[in-house]
């Protein structure tokens, strides 16, 4: 993530429902398996740095970086996943 003079980054937690892939390409079973473990660990605490990506004009979250976080958080039934963008200051 790359963030220029002027902006802010943002993290939240936001509705795992808003939630679209950036990138469609296969992943490896075992390194989803991994962060299912890892979010097994964890309980329901975030860690840090999170998933992120950039909100779409309809309020839809595209996910750039950290797609087994969170197909591993939607094998865990959650309902919120945490994450990072930038967004330009007011």
């Amino acid at each position: 993530m790359r963030i220029a003079p002027g902006e802010r980054v943002r993290s939240d937690w936001i509705d795992i429902d808003l939630v679209v892939l950036g990138c469609r390409d296969r992943m490896a079973v075992g390194d989803v398996g991994d962060k299912w473990r890892e979010i097994l660990q964890r309980g329901d605490d975030a860690a840090w740095p999170p998933p992120r990506g950039h909100w779409r004009e309809d309020g839809r979250f595209v996910l750039t970086d950290g797609r087994h976080e969170y197909i591993a958080a939607l094998m865990h039934g959650r309902e919120k996943l945490f994450a990072a963008w930038v967004e330009a200051r007011p």
